[in-house]
């Protein structure tokens, strides 16, 4: 059960914490709440049993939600990156983003008007009045946690290119730590990750590079071949935002480079990255 109720909130990482902390303050119970003191509570097996098939109903809904979410920021973020995207058109796009969201943010207020609906009025007055410093306390850490942790997503996502492997395995770390309820050791980890991802650094502007300045190396077709894929090996183990946009700038360049069957510049721009990578 506690897995459940867990999952339920982490899927909407991306969405304002402080929407589901207003309605906490409104009255509504978080399901982890009723998950760590249920035993106080008396829950009777049919409670448990509702509490259970609510929030596992509500899971699998929100899948596709938070899918229709990532691809309506996705689509937002490919406009962004056009200059000849209009504001009409770009505001169109965010319209349909908002409604993504709303549909996940629908959800969540449901999911928890239906977990205080299963209590008896002498269950739910208990509730509120069991553990309030330290649960409110663990609430503030996972807001904050949820908070960053959409931050560095949305930064990611900005790039218009996935997450490198490095950075899923780092992810999925600290996923399963706020999935358990870990929410301090979640933090902890989320802070490394972010230092060493130079987020901060993603503010700097971005410097067009003259690839022309690298020698291209060999031209050999199969040569080139071998070494693309060398790079797109290594680029998985990348970290750094900043390092990663640059080699995005360099992929935007090296696809205009192969259309036009310049392997001299194909050279050059795999040159480039061959340094930034031993870097």
């Amino acid at each position: 059960m506690k897995k459940l109720l867990c999952c339920l909130f982490f899927i909407a990482v991306s969405l304002p914490a402080a929407q589901v902390e207003d309605w906490l303050k409104s009255g509504l119970l978080h399901p982890d709440l009723i998950a760590s003191v249920r035993e106080k509570l008396a829950l009777t097996d049919e409670q448990q049993t509702k509490l259970n098939s609510q929030l596992s109903e509500a899971r699998a809904q929100a899948e596709p939600l938070e899918q229709a979410v990532q691809e309506q920021k996705k689509a937002l973020n490919h406009l962004l990156q056009d200059p000849s995207t209009s504001a009409d058109v770009a505001a169109a796009q965010l319209t349909k983003l908002l409604d993504a969201e709303a549909a996940i943010k629908q959800l969540q207020l449901r999911a928890l008007i239906g977990v205080r609906d299963v209590l008896t009025p002498e269950q739910l007055a208990k509730a509120k009045k069991l553990s309030p410093p330290k649960l409110a306390g663990g609430g503030d850490l996972e807001a904050k946690v949820k908070e960053k942790a959409g931050k560095l997503r949305a930064a990611v996502e900005a790039l218009g290119v996935p997450p490198t492997e490095a950075m899923k395995y780092r992810g999925g770390e600290i996923e399963k730590l706020i999935k358990s309820g870990q929410f301090s050791d979640a933090n902890g980890k989320l802070d490394e990750l972010i230092e060493d991802s130079h987020f901060k650094e993603l503010d700097a502007e971005v410097e067009q590079v003259d690839f022309a300045k690298f020698e291209p190396g060999s031209t050999d077709l199969e040569t080139l071949r071998e070494r693309f894929e060398s790079l797109q090996v290594a680029g998985q183990e990348i970290i750094s935002l900043p390092l990663l946009r640059e080699v995005v700038q360099a992929k935007t360049a090296f696809e205009a480079a192969k259309e036009a069957q310049d392997a001299d510049k194909v050279g050059r721009i795999l040159t480039y990255v061959e340094g930034k990578l031993k870097k």
